[in-house]
């Protein structure tokens, strides 16, 4: 591969995936790429903080009971959308391997846009069931294809701070919520203050619908390994602004073979056996938390401040401002300290607020408990929230990304599964102080299976199998 003034020569697909992960060259517009991609975490993220908030609605006009397997359970309720995220994420990661990118950012995200509309118009708990059902198989087929997306347009140096961008949307979207329903609530909805909350999600999602219908374009290592080097370079003249010459070399394939497109069973084998163990663990254990807190907290600061609907709203609000802010320290330390150190840091942190809040639950004035509450937020989005999530997308090489990425959101969504169902069913039987005491065990596992395996993908050039150092320094920049 030559790169000059005039126009970029391609040889084999390794020059694609060299070209952009040495940092040689950049979009021509990378913020508008990184909102293409992670536009739908955001409406994820909206998803789960209007349901949250819509809780207490819901099990009232539904008349929902506190634990058991069926239409009229809220922990079955609650589950839906995981049960449907864990489908959808390994069949959305095998096909983001076999089909490519561009094809599954497009159906994935208008699925997420009906199914929304259709769990704000639910007229009983069965109809519910299953559009939540459909909104999580949404959600699980676009997660591993817009973070594989997003990691295979950033060089190396950089991959980690552009995949962890993830969770600042997600926050960011809470808080979005929180905020944005409190004047509808003032309008006099009433009762279908819920319906509101989950319905307005559809807007978002459907703006990013449009922006990736008319701006997204395949990611160019996937092109240049399974639909050629003339593919990928229409992405890099469309996408980068790059003037690119195609001369493949007669005796290279412009396919590498070694790993095959959306194999499961490479994440289990070597050398990546020991990195899928690590993320396995690093996702339930931040799902089982983070949902058993994030989901609820509008119910637990009901409990603190009965009767104040526009506080509780106020505080859920700014408690998620706080989490932007710990996802912002994530994206930012990310390429200096790497995923491993983070989460640790974040999970320490984490399990000392947790077990403040079980062990003075019922001392607490309600504003402390709020503060606790907010630093839980920024403790897990500094490091747990995406750590795992983030090293299922680069740990792997791209033939096995998008299998690697759904992969890590099936297993998240069993995390999420046992917080989310847990939660309501402890609370009923033992409180509030008792069930926070529970999830503690969460980050401990976490932290001790940190301090055993240390493996990080940041900087570390993955496409080689057995590759286990950091990737060498990224040349200047190509300018256009």
């Amino acid at each position: 591969m030559a790169v000059g003034n005039d126009a970029v020569v391609l040889r084999t697909p390794r020059d694609v995936i060299s070209l952009i992960d040495t940092g040689r060259i950049r979009p021509r517009r990378p913020g508008l790429v990184k909102v293409v991609a992670l536009g739908s975490i955001f409406v994820d993220g909206w998803d789960l903080s209007s349901f949250g908030l819509g809780t207490v609605q819901i099990t009232s006009e539904f008349d929902l009971q506190s634990s058991g397997l069926n239409f009229h359970s809220l922990p079955f309720i609650s589950a839906a959308i995981l049960l449907g995220a864990m489908v959808g994420g390994l069949l959305g990661g095998y096909l983001t391997d076999r089909i490519g990118r561009t094809k599954m950012l497009l159906l994935t995200l208008l699925l997420m846009v009906v199914a929304t509309v259709l769990c704000a118009t639910a007229p009983n708990p069965e109809l519910f069931w299953l559009y939540r059902f459909l909104m999580g198989v949404g959600v699980g087929l676009d997660v591993p294809v817009a973070l594989a997306f997003i990691a295979e347009y950033s060089a190396v140096s950089n991959k980690g701070r552009s995949v962890t961008v993830a969770q600042v949307m997600s926050t960011g979207a809470a808080a979005a919520a929180f905020f944005t329903i409190i004047p509808v609530h003032l309008l006099g909805v009433g009762d279908s203050l819920w319906r509101w909350a989950i319905g307005l999600g559809a807007v978002p999602a459907l703006v990013v619908l449009v922006l990736r219908f008319v701006y997204s374009a395949e990611s160019p290592m996937w092109a240049a390994k399974y639909e050629g080097l003339e593919s990928a370079a229409r992405v890099l003249r469309k996408t980068y602004g790059l003037k690119v010459d195609v001369r493949p070399e007669p005796t290279s394939s412009e396919r590498d073979d070694r790993t095959r497109a959306g194999d499961l069973l490479a994440l289990f084998r070597t050398p990546y056996l020991g990195r899928t163990v690590l993320v396995t663990v690093l996702v339930v254990t931040q799902a089982a938390q983070w949902y058993a807190i994030s989901l609820y907290t509008p119910k637990i600061l009901d409990q603190l401040i009965p009767g104040n609907i526009i506080l509780v709203l106020v505080l859920s609000g700014c408690i998620n401002l706080v989490g932007v802010v710990g996802a912002l320290g994530c994206v930012a330390g990310t390429q200096r300290f790497g995923l491993r150190r983070l989460a640790l840091i974040g999970y320490s942190v984490a399990a000392a607020v947790l077990m403040v809040i079980s062990g003075a639950f019922h001392l607490l004035a309600a504003p402390v408990a709020a503060l606790l509450i907010a630093i839980f937020y920024a403790a897990h989005n500094f490091g747990p929230g995406y750590a795992g999530t983030a090293m299922g997308t680069l740990s792997y090489p791209t033939a096995i990304r998008g299998i690697g990425g759904g992969y890590t959101q099936s297993v998240t969504r069993l995390g999420g599964i046992v917080g989310a169902y847990t939660f309501p069913v402890l609370l009923a039987a033992q409180g509030m102080q008792v069930t926070i005491a529970v999830i503690v065990l969460a980050p401990l596992i976490a932290i001790a299976t940190l301090m055993i395996n240390r493996w990080d993908p940041v900087g570390k050039d993955v496409e080689n199998p057995e590759t286990t150092e950091p990737a060498a320094p990224s040349p200047a920049t190509v300018h256009h």
